[in-house]
């Protein structure tokens, strides 16, 4: 299996294609058809069988759009972009480091000096000089000028962002795990490959938040787990996880118990271990926010490509936006609360003395610390408050401590087109995709011999009977009933039932399981039970 023959497959048998193809389409956009979407949703299913319910967390679905400052705070607007040149004479533009051989692992000053010696590749003109191009799609929000706005380019700014309200419906207990599936938003300079460079994809994401000095250890069940490692320095080993963490070829036990989870996720949609690597970023390609980060990729005919990213992501996301919001972000150290006397307000005091503008003064004296003899503006003169203006107050106080974060970040349409190749099979001139029955996008074929003497109303009564026990049904009475099993095979239906004039005799059925060929009788009122 190939890319163009996925993509031929996927386009025929109704998982996806290229959107707006009516009008030439629009790059980097697919829609996906009856089975994809299907397809999709058992993998989510998977998915948040392996961390929502085998993780305990918490699930968000948060907004698409974000106001400017939420992404300043973020680093996206200064740090979020790629190369970009445009040619003099033809205006096309590329992405700079994939004009060049091993233009991905440059810097930018060396990638700069490279560029000056290569041409277009459409019409041999001369490149223009490197540019950032930030990846970001703004938006107005409201009428007139409105609000300046953004996509969001990840899920985890809408997970950070609502630290303080998970915090609190977590009942300010850590660690905490957060999970959310939804679209992200990159403008690529040059999508390609269909559903591997997308701008418009979805991302299922964890963010397990951590006090810095009380990370978790990792679990029992995951530490036997072996994966392929590619350390960013030393050679490629298969290791367990708990060994790695143990000789530090892991920095972070949270990273090696995310490592290993994911790994068996990987495994149980489809992807077989042998085309599975976990490859650690080098220094220069580490992203703004992370201290350390592994890729998950799968091997296949276009090469390794990344499906899942598991970041170190320290407490850079909570600081930053705790300190640029003016909120609180930080969370309580247990164990560190002691009584601790400090000035307040005497409100009382201040409104007798000065009124109406008692609450300008409060609120210019928010964010300082208070005490007898600070000085004030007021009206455009100072004004010193003396210390019967204040009081002082006795509180509970805990030290502070902004959380860490560990980041597992998986691409659902990466991995979709990942499994679609890898677990693709031919023998002679049958194909069929070999999916596990866990993601398969229906449960089952139903199939009546004929479409006469009865058959099809019985058919239709079987499937009836399996719908209303939550089974998913392909009802399929087209073509020859080598044709039906085929076109099943070709979308990964894992059994297929055939009703034939038997059936109208004893209600039995034949089952036929696609990987083995094998058929079987059996009862009509057994078949809820197998599936």
């Amino acid at each position: 299996m190939d890319y163009q023959k996925v993509s031929s497959l996927a386009k025929r048998r109704g998982f996806f294609q290229p959107a707006s193809e009516p009008y030439g389409g629009l790059a980097g956009f697919f829609d996906y058809g009856p089975v994809g979407v299907k397809f999709r949703e058992r993998i989510l299913r998977v998915w948040k069988r392996h961390y929502v319910l085998g993780l305990g967390c918490l699930e968000l679905d948060g907004a698409l759009v974000g106001p400017e400052d939420l992404f300043k705070a973020s680093g996206h607007l200064s740090e979020f972009d790629d190369p970009l040149v445009e040619c003099k004479e033809c205006s096309k533009n590329y992405r700079a480091d994939q004009l060049v051989e091993g233009g991905s692992g440059m810097a930018r000053e060396e990638l700069a000096e490279v560029l000056k010696s290569t041409l277009c590749p459409s019409c041999e003109g001369e490149l223009s000089e490197l540019s950032a191009f930030n990846l970001m799609f703004a938006t107005q929000v409201g009428a007139g000028r409105g609000t300046k706005g953004y996509l969001r380019p990840e899920t985890a700014q809408s997970i950070f962002q609502c630290f303080p309200w998970l915090y609190r419906l977590n009942r300010n207990k850590m660690p905490l795990a957060v999970s959310q599936i939804g679209r992200s938003y990159r403008n690529e300079i040059s999508p390609r490959q269909g559903l591997l460079r997308m701008r418009e994809f979805t991302q299922m994401e964890v963010e397990h938040f951590f006090l810095p000095k009380d990370e978790p250890s990792v679990p029992t069940h995951l530490g036997k787990i072996s994966l392929v490692l590619v350390p960013n320095e030393g050679e490629v080993l298969e290791i367990d996880i708990e060994s790695a963490v143990k000789k530090g070829v892991i920095g972070s036990a949270l990273v090696g118990t995310h490592l290993a989870a994911a790994q068996a996720f990987l495994q149980s949609v489809g992807i077989p271990k042998e085309s599975l690597r976990w490859r650690q970023h080098r220094k220069d390609e580490m992203a703004h926010y992370s201290q350390d980060c592994w890729d998950g990729e799968i091997k296949t005919s276009i090469g390794w490509i990344e499906v899942v990213g598991v970041a170190h992501r320290g407490d850079y996301d909570l600081r930053s936006h705790g300190t640029s919001s003016g909120n609180e972000f930080r969370v309580p150290i247990p164990g560190t609360s002691k009584t601790v006397e400090r000035w307040g307000l005497n409100v009382g005091a201040l409104g007798k003395a000065f009124q109406s503008k008692a609450g300008e003064i409060q609120k210019s004296v928010s964010e300082m610390e208070l005490a007898p003899g600070m000085k004030v503006l007021l009206d455009g003169e100072e004004i010193s408050l003396g210390e019967e203006f204040f009081k002082k107050e006795t509180n509970q106080e805990s030290e502070m401590v902004y959380p860490c974060v560990v980041e597992p970040s998986f691409g659902l349409d990466r991995l979709f087109y990942s499994i679609l190749e890898t677990t693709w099979k031919e023998d002679g001139e049958r194909q069929w995709l070999s999916l596990p029955r866990v993601v398969s996008p229906y449960d089952v074929l139903i199939a009546p011999l004929m479409t006469k003497d009865g058959l099809a109303e019985k058919a239709k009564d079987v499937c009836n009977m399996l719908l209303e026990n939550g089974i998913d049904v392909f009802y399929d009475e087209s073509g020859s009933i080598g044709r039906r099993y085929a076109r099943a095979d070709e979308i990964g239906i894992f059994h297929s039932i055939t009703i034939d004039y038997e059936s109208l005799e004893d209600d039995t059925v034949t089952v036929r399981e696609r990987d083995s060929t094998e058929q079987k009788r059996m009862s009509i009122s057994s078949l809820k039970d197998l599936f």
